[in-house]
């Protein structure tokens, strides 16, 4: 274990709690730690952790410098935001905020105060074509590679998500699904349209998921990434901070009901255990959950940068995934289901579509097996 992981974590929990520890900063390579920073999405947090700290010039120069840009990207993409919920309603197509903007400034009442790199909304399946036309049409560009000019192809893209580059240059991204298809969660059965709240931002009315499902929207999401990121796992202690009337027994309810209880418990468990977010007594104890936190806590103070390597990602996702149905649907998704990379390698006619199946694990067994031995 190095120096600076630990002290970016502990100045995550002073950003969290002002009267947190924090070790003393004279041994820290600053190079090594604003990286790590970087990496992990917390720089604001460690920006205003430091802030009463002495640290070298230039250093807090540097840090100062980074919070600012972060700050101006976040306005940016309020902007685009409120420009993207106005072009949907001229179009009436129902739209809801994901993470970005609204997150920042549900959980840290900031906009800066959380780095995102694009903007997440989300649009319902029969609306998603009209969405792709309506944004198409006013200068945003589709970043997607597809395997053919059809609108078939656009709804067989892997993720269920479009992704966009709007004329300002803010990226962007279309979902309609929460989770990939291949990742079980709580949104199996929880339909996140039926739970829904309004915020204004930029003088617009914008839709955002209500507290309950954001945070069995963020365990999940960080789960299926093997939270590599420590903003991932601020963000729901934050949550807990703010969210302390949250209705525990509904959420308990619905991410049992689909099988998904463990990947709630995990991302409380972190926020407690690496980030001394308020205890939770309404979880059920989960064995497996304790090893799972581990791996998650040891990669991040062996100072290991994001992304985590695809094989240990899947493996990490197969222990917490909980039932055999579930790990299945995981494995075919992730090695069966065509992806934008096989799409670029084999370029096919929508008659022929099927043979991209075969096709990917053929690819990534050449990429994967035979090109590194």
């Amino acid at each position: 274990m190095s120096g600076e992981p630990a002290f970016l974590i502990a100045a995550v929990r002073r950003f969290l709690n002002p009267e947190a520890p924090l070790p003393h900063p004279e041994t820290i390579d600053w190079t090594v730690l604003l990286r790590l920073a970087a990496a992990h999405a917390v720089t604001p947090m460690l920006h205003t952790a430091l802030q009463k700290v002495s640290i070298p010039h230039v250093v807090a120069e540097e840090l100062r410098s980074r919070f600012e840009r972060s700050g101006v990207l976040s306005l940016a993409q309020s902007g685009e935001l409120a420009r993207l919920v106005g072009l949907f309603e001229e179009h009436a197509i129902p739209v809801v905020a994901l993470k970005g903007p609204m997150l920042s400034r549900y959980l840290y009442g900031d906009l800066g105060a959380r780095t995102s790199g694009d903007i997440d909304v989300l649009v319902k399946r029969e609306d998603v074509l009209r969405s792709r036309d309506a944004l198409v049409s006013s200068g945003y560009r589709v970043a997607n590679t597809l395997h053919w000019n059809s609108h078939s192809a656009c709804l067989r893209l892997r993720g269920n998500e479009m992704a966009f580059e709007s004329p300002s240059g803010v990226s962007i991204d279309v979902h309609w699904r929460l989770l990939p298809p291949n990742f079980a969660s709580a949104f199996d059965e929880l339909d996140a349209w039926e739970s829904l709240t309004t915020e204004n931002i930029a003088g617009r009315r914008v839709r955002t998921l209500a507290p309950g499902p954001l945070l069995l929207f963020l365990c999940s999401h960080g789960a299926k990434h093997m939270f590599e990121r420590l903003g991932w796992i601020c963000d729901i202690a934050r949550f807990l901070m703010v969210t302390p009337n949250v209705d525990w027994t509904a959420i308990v309810a619905q991410a049992r009901q689909a099988r998904a209880l463990r990947q709630l418990s995990l991302g409380v468990r972190l926020a407690v255990d690496v980030l001394g977010a308020p205890t939770c007594h309404e979880l059920p104890m989960d064995p497996a959950v304790e090893p799972l936190t581990r791996v998650v806590r040891n990669r991040l103070l062996a100072g290991a940068i994001p992304p985590a390597p695809a094989l240990d990602s899947a493996r990490y996702c197969l222990r917490l995934l909980e039932r055999p149905g579930q790990r299945l649907r995981f494995l075919s998704g992730e090695y069966l289901t065509p992806s934008e990379a096989e799409y670029r390698a084999l370029q096919l006619p929508p008659s022929l579509f099927f043979l991209y199946y075969p096709f990917r694990p053929v690819r990534l067994f050449w990429k994967h097996a035979i090109r590194r031995s």
